[in-house]
């Protein structure tokens, strides 16, 4: 996509709004960029719901279901009816899920490595997920509106987005795409006005934020976030550095981009990423699906498919509302089953409830088999993501582990975190009780009116291009052999390294190569970005573990005086080191094509 070098001009950004679209629950909040110090304010109010206060919305939508005269629709023209709480209410209704469709979980469907099944009615995650984000927008703009941001026009607003540390760069680019589908910026705008962060990079802002002083943060020291959510648990290492303060703080190096500048009597804090973020899905639905499957052996397969949806839905939520948050490993739970199940369908199991339990149409779970069947099999793999995390670290120095997410405030995961790793690994392990849940989309907001607090980060993949370097009959296949019009000798499947896995990069950091052509023989140079997560250097950019994750096609243009086959020279620059990647290239003739992660019409990375 061509941009001019000419940056068409925009009012400065007067508020951040971050959101934190999850697997299960979603967040907003927002903060004013001349506010010192930053404040941040978290939307608090939700459709469909009563009371004061809940810091998360249900990532549910409801689409109504296509009838015979709609089988002609196009996929992905299906609208929202209800979102969040207002979807939660819906399918309570008689009959309603023969007329409608309720999305859940679909946040995971933009994880392509985990190959989940098509959503129904053709709709596609991005689709799915710009839908529940324009309405999860709308509400948020409703809400502004009741304060001092009404004075605030929408086009001076900046937005920041969470991702998961273990996302392709397709995947966060879905979600840029989403983004822009959701009504958040134009495609115009720039690119900057919406920003990604990690999740757990804005769980360890929110931490450095707010708990330094609790903590007594020093510089040097190493602080790891776990963020256990709904569908990811994802982990990130940070040394915490002090710096003299001055007025040079400011996001773009002016002061008058609405970034806010600390206090010149308190140092100032850079955070410096240690290791490559990691994460897997593993989170909390998970336990939801192994506590189904228990109830299911325990009540027996034909009993549960009695069980109607409306029953099912209260069933579960005790386990999430109760048994989940609580659960210590010690205590065993009763779970009151519906009416509608039949004392006379349990008999084969009323040999186990000696206590008399099952006559009051409760059922015992022990703390035994919740270990054994729901808790264990998913936090030992949170434990094993913290151990390998851990052993990424140099010198093995690690002195706060915070928890934050959902999961991440279990007491049963706080104590087997504390059983292996307190004084061994870690010297103190944390988790910040007091907006817990909000540790994500509050650290966005902080990203988003300072993103420069993150000075570096590590790569978590080799990035090159495929480039025509010379060939060596002595390695390189006969079949990749060619000889430029110059006489020359070149390789036709090289591959050109930019940046190297674990690589420390400085955010932003700028990576020039430049590139020649043969002018007159081709209308477009077409540059090709390639990536592995091999621990090797690849020759070729077709050996096994590369995979194709964008490219840009640049015009030739018009050179009067340049003859035909004389070779000219363009420009190649690649930008690393902040949540997404961006490339361009020109011929200097004040032209620029640019691709921030154009991962269009690619092979999937990791497929």
């Amino acid at each position: 996509m061509p941009r001019s070098n000419q940056q068409q001009q925009y009012p400065e950004y007067k508020l951040v709004i971050a959101y934190d679209f999850g697997t299960t629950y979603s967040g907003a909040a927002y903060a004013f960029t001349h506010s010192t110090p930053t404040e941040v304010f978290d939307i608090q109010k939700w459709p469909h719901k009563a009371g004061n206060f809940f810091p998360k919305v249900p990532t549910l939508s409801v689409y109504p279901r296509r009838n015979q005269q709609q089988q002609t629709q196009a996929p992905g023209q299906a609208t929202v009816s209800e979102w969040g709480h207002g979807a939660k209410r819906a399918m309570l209704k008689p009959h309603a899920a023969k007329q409608n469709i309720l999305l859940s979980h679909f946040k995971l469907h933009l994880d392509e490595s985990l190959h989940r099944p098509p959503l129904e009615n053709g709709i596609t995650p991005v689709q799915a997920v710009a839908d529940y984000l324009a309405a999860l927008h709308q509400h948020t703009l409703k809400e502004l509106t009741r304060g001092f941001a009404k004075n605030y026009h929408p086009d001076t607003f900046r937005y920041c987005l969470t991702v998961p540390a273990l996302w392709s760069d397709r995947a966060k680019h879905m979600m840029r795409q989403a983004a822009i589908q959701a009504g958040l910026i134009a495609p115009s705008d720039p690119s900057d006005r919406l920003v990604l962060i990690s999740e757990p990079e804005a769980a360890a802002l929110y931490c450095e934020e707010t708990m330094a002083d609790q903590v007594q943060l020093k510089d040097n020291d190493r602080i790891m976030i776990c963020d256990a959510g709904g569908g990811t648990v994802d982990l990130i290492v940070f040394q915490v550095n002090f710096t003299d303060n001055d007025e040079e703080s400011n996001l773009d190096g002016n002061s008058n981009d609405g970034t806010n500048s600390n206090s010149v009597s308190r140092k100032k804090r850079q955070l410096k990423e240690v290791t490559k973020g990691m994460g897997e899905s593993c989170g909390s639905i998970f336990l939801d699906d192994r506590y189904h499957e228990l109830l299911e052996k325990k009540i027996g397969a034909h009993v549960m498919s009695k069980i109607q949806p409306r029953e099912m839905n209260d069933l579960m939520d005790q386990f999430i509302d109760t048994i989940k948050p609580e659960f210590d490993g010690v205590d065993d739970h009763y779970v009151t089953l519906p009416r509608s199940v039949q004392l006379d369908d349990l008999s084969s199991i009323v040999d186990e409830y000696d206590d008399g339990c099952l006559d009051d149409g409760t059922i015992k779970l022990s703390a035994e088999e919740l270990k054994e069947h729901v808790f264990d099999p998913v936090i030992d793999r949170v434990l094993s993501l913290i151990e390998h995390q851990y052993q990424q670290i140099p010198d093995g120095q690690l002195d706060f582990l915070f928890l934050v997410g959902g999961l991440g405030s279990s007491n049963y995961l706080y104590q087997r975190i504390q059983h292996i790793f307190q004084d061994t690994k870690v010297n103190q392990i944390v988790c910040p009780a007091e907006r817990a849940a909000l540790a994500v989309v509050r650290g966005a907001a902080y990203y988003g009116i300072n993103p420069q607090v993150v000075v570096s980060r590590v790569s978590r993949r080799t990035y090159g291009i495929n480039a025509g370097l010379p060939y060596d009959d002595k390695i390189d296949p006969p079949s990749t052999r060619v000889v430029r019009p110059d006489g020359s000798v070149r390789c036709t499947s090289r591959f050109l390294p930019f940046v190297k896995k674990n690589d420390e990069l400085p955010v932003d950091h700028c990576i020039r190569e430049q590139m020649y052509v043969y002018y007159g023989t081709l209308k477009h140079t077409d540059i090709m970005l390639y990536a592995t997560e091999n621990d090797t250097i690849p020759r070729y950019y077709d050996e096994p573990g590369v995979r194709h994750v964008a490219a840009i096609s640049v015009p030739i243009p018009s050179m009067p005086g340049v003859m035909v086959g004389e070779r000219i020279s363009y420009n190649v620059r690649m930008y690393f080191g902040t949540t997404e990647i961006r490339m361009e290239a020109d011929f200097g003739t004040g032209q620029k094509y640019n691709v921030y992660c154009d991962f269009d019409a690619v092979d999937n990375y990791g497929s």
